[in-house]
């Protein structure tokens, strides 16, 4: 009947192009069906995801006789504060407490797992857990799953939630004066009540070493580990293995335990509670502690803070940056500051014309000139070795700090004083901030997450108007690391850490950095309420051209060679949320898990694929991955399978009625098109006889893109966006491979493509300097390729 209809309709238009346009319709009509299958069957509810994880985890307890022999007693938070000033807990002979809301449940496997947990963490004395909403059906959504213990996230919210464990033993050591202070409000019920559980927490989470650095010796268990191999003490490594096991919580001897599994029901969202019981609760207390310590720095040292910023013939927005930071220390902290720039080569009237103004405006300032190539690490170190302050500031030259940018002394802040107090925290180590884009409060930066194609910054693009995921754009958060643009650090544990990798002179550095402080002991925060203007870029220019792409690539190759315990691995991000893709969201690890026998493809010639295709830059384009197949769930792949993994859609149009290829040419068949005498662009694979033997097709898998469809709410059918594929490279078709997406409108037959600057190494590269230095790495950073096609809000 629709075929009738569009007919009809088309009569004005003549009966052949009304023909024509009904079968058209018709046939995306089928597509779209299609498409809607796919999508249905891919998308996995986390109700049915979760408890196909929790059975399977119950079936390895119940095989493996995995049982506990801790007494365990469960107390509702609304009966905490009476029983914690009672009398009972003097007598209590549980071994071990649970504390949770009575608005809500414990899971059904809930003591189970913390008795084992507690059994096989013998110095664990505290552990919280994951939880999430349970409707009156019995059906489970809106998951919270936590980060590893974060001493700056615990003072910013009360994250612990809904349940929280603690050996008995330790709750009884507390003093009757600290349970009087956690329960100050004694006698009030509801929300007073909740605050006394938190600062409860906070006392135990002190006594537990929760706000100290924590004893990490990677490199003792490394060596350890080389000598079992060996052969050598074999037993003697057995033991200390088990001991290391009871004595710690994971690999990074975190003192707080997380139970990284869902403990807890509760009847409603506790993400607004979070917003509610934030860490004012403690902030008097802190306070008082920041200031003491800022009193005994400023008694110590000359100068608090050297801000050290690298700059190159960018005097304009150098004066800028200095002329912000100048006005945000104001008058009464000028003089605890000292500004140091680096300066690797400007041109030499841009060197006078600083010197000049820097004089002339009086501002505290080295300026150190070394000609030679682009080495921000180098530069940073530099700046670190003629600094005097105790705590070291590195800063950006197209970092500006907003509203002052002014005439100096007008305005008196607290950015740097604030830096200096969370930088000498103990614990501390990197201190970053919120970047907005320029004149906008759109989010470039609000911490590092680490995921296995490689680093990347959550929330960027996103509009910092609302809270995302249980508050982790507000306040104070731990991440695994932090952007240099604007990073202090005590001058103490930038030596310690080995200050920046000169093994990255561009990319990654900063990342490294913090990597090497956390695997010392200490915790990296981003401080969410304190947003600057980050001009993106402007100093050093893109990262999208092929040269400076495979230098980011290799770089991140070097990253994960140096710090290979932390391949694929944050503690603060969690293992059930999405880590294989390179979102910036927050999405749940259901639908984007790989499973290599559905997506294992061998190529094809691609023979004349081309043909009557059109090049077309709406075919936007993002590789995430592209090199060899990594493992999947333990297992080793072949040396000869290579994974190629993204996302890709055409704008302007309904996605849903195109059907993608990913396309290969290799790079020594491609050469100037008949076009390029004309000034046209190189098409890879076409010449004079035609389409290529060296150009590869595969039809690849079609991933679950919630990100991409959420970034790009305008568009049509984008929900099915990724694509991912295991390509068997045993044919012997080596070579390095340009990558392109070609897709075909299935209603019309109308074929579109478009080139990306990432290359695949398969087998032998060719010849050619850039193909035998080539590296197959994944996407470096969010900020670089791999989100510049997408539509930014």
């Amino acid at each position: 009947m629709s075929i009738i209809r569009n007919v009809k309709s088309c009569f004005g238009q003549g009966l052949k192009q009304g023909l024509k346009r009904a079968v058209k319709e018709v046939l995306a009509d089928g597509q779209r069906k299609k498409y809607g299958r796919i999508l249905e069957k891919k998308t996995v509810t986390y109700d049915a995801w979760i408890r196909q994880i929790e059975e399977e985890r119950a079936k390895v307890r119940e095989e493996g006789h995995q049982l506990h022999a801790l007494k365990i007693k469960e107390i509702p938070y609304q009966a905490c504060m009476d029983y914690c000033l009672g009398k009972t807990l003097p007598r209590e002979t549980a071994d071990v407490l649970v504390f949770m809301d009575a608005e809500g449940m414990a899971g059904e496997n809930a003591r189970e797992e913390i008795g084992e947990y507690f059994s096989a963490h013998k110095g664990i004395k505290m552990l919280y857990g994951d939880e999430d909403v349970m409707s009156p059906e019995g059906i489970r959504y809106t998951p919270w799953f936590k980060p590893d213990w974060s001493p700056d996230t615990f003072l910013s919210f009360f994250y612990f939630g809904s349940i929280f464990a603690v050996r008995t033993w330790l709750l009884q050591e507390l003093t009757d004066e600290e349970m009087r202070w956690a329960f100050e409000e004694e006698g009030k019920k509801g929300e007073e009540e909740r605050k006394g559980i938190y600062r409860l927490c906070y006392l135990l989470a002190v006594k537990c070493g929760g706000f100290a650095k924590r004893g990490v010796d990677v490199e003792g268990r490394k060596k350890e580990a080389d000598r079992d191999e060996d052969g050598r003490n074999q037993e003697e490594g057995r033991n200390q293995e088990n001991e290391d096991k009871e004595s710690r919580d994971g690999e990074w001897n975190f003192p707080i335990g997380h139970l990284d599994e869902v403990l807890f029901h509760g009847k409603s969202n506790r993400e607004m509670m979070l917003e509610r019981v934030q860490g004012e609760l403690l902030e008097d207390l802190l306070r008082q502690r920041m200031e003491e310590n800022l009193e005994q720095l400023s008694g110590a040292m000359g100068k608090q803070i050297s801000i050290i910023i690298p700059s190159k013939d960018h005097p304009e927005l150098l004066k800028r940056c200095i002329l912000s930071l100048a006005a945000e220390a104001g008058q009464e902290y000028g003089k605890k500051y000292e500004i140091i720039i680096v300066d690797n080569g400007s041109q030499e009237e841009t060197k006078r014309e600083l010197e000049g103004w820097l004089e002339e405006q009086e501002v505290p300032a080295k300026y150190i000139y070394r000609p030679m190539p682009f080495h921000f690490s180098r530069m940073c170190n530099m700046g670190a070795e003629a600094a005097e302050g105790e705590v070291l500031l590195f800063f950006n030259d197209d970092v500006e700090i907003p509203g002052k940018s002014g005439e100096l002394g007008k305005e008196s802040g607290n950015l740097l004083q604030y830096l200096s107090l969370m930088a000498v925290r103990p614990y501390v180590g990197a201190v970053g901030v919120k970047l907005y884009y320029p004149d906008s409060i759109r989010i470039q930066h609000a911490g590092i997450v680490n995921l296995g194609p490689g680093p990347v910054h959550k929330l960027q693009f996103k509009e910092d108007n609302i809270s995302y995921y249980y508050g982790w754009n507000r306040k104070r958060r731990n991440v695994i690391a932090v952007t240099g643009a604007c990073l202090a650090v005590e001058k103490k544990k930038y030596m310690e850490a080995g200050g920046f990798p000169e093994e990255l002179p561009v990319a990654f550095n900063d990342v490294d950095f913090c990597f090497s402080l956390f695997e010392k002991g200490y915790y990296n925060v981003v401080l969410q309420d304190i947003p600057l203007y980050h001009h993106e870029s402007l100093s050093r220019g893109n990262d999208d051209d092929r040269e400076k792409l495979e230098r980011l690539l290799q770089e991140k190759d070097k990253l994960y060679e140096r710090h290979s315990a932390l391949a694929g691995k944050d503690p603060f991000y969690h293992k059930y949320l999405a880590s294989d893709i390179l979102s910036t969201g927050f999405e749940l690890k259901a639908e984007y898990e790989l499973e290599p026998e559905l997506i294992y493809r061998k190529p094809h010639a691609a023979g004349n694929l081309l043909a009557g295709a059109r090049e077309d830059a709406c075919v936007m384009i993002s590789i995430e991955y592209a090199g060899p197949v990594p493992s999947f769930g333990g297992k080793e792949s072949r040396a000869t399978d290579y994974l190629i993994q993204g996302y890709s859609f055409v704008t302007g149009s309904d996605n849903a009625i195109f059907e993608k290829r990913i396309i290969l040419a290799r790079e020594q068949d491609a050469f100037w098109g008949a076009n390029a005498a004309e000034g046209g662009a190189a098409v890879p694979g076409k010449g004079k006889e035609g389409y290529q033997a060296g150009l590869l097709s595969v039809a690849p898998e079609p991933m679950i893109r919630r990100d991409v469809e959420e970034n790009l709410p305008d568009q049509t059918g984008v929900g099915l966006t990724g694509f991912c594929a295991i390509i068997d490279g045993s044919g012997g078709q080596g070579g390095c491979y340009q990558i392109g997406v070609l897709v075909k409108d299935k209603s019309s037959g109308q074929k579109l493509y478009s080139w990306t600057n990432r290359y695949l190494k398969m087998g032998k590269c060719g010849t050619g300097k850039a193909s035998d230095e080539l590296e197959n790495s994944t996407c470096p950073d969010s900020t670089s390729e791999n989100l510049r096609t997408r539509k930014r809000p």
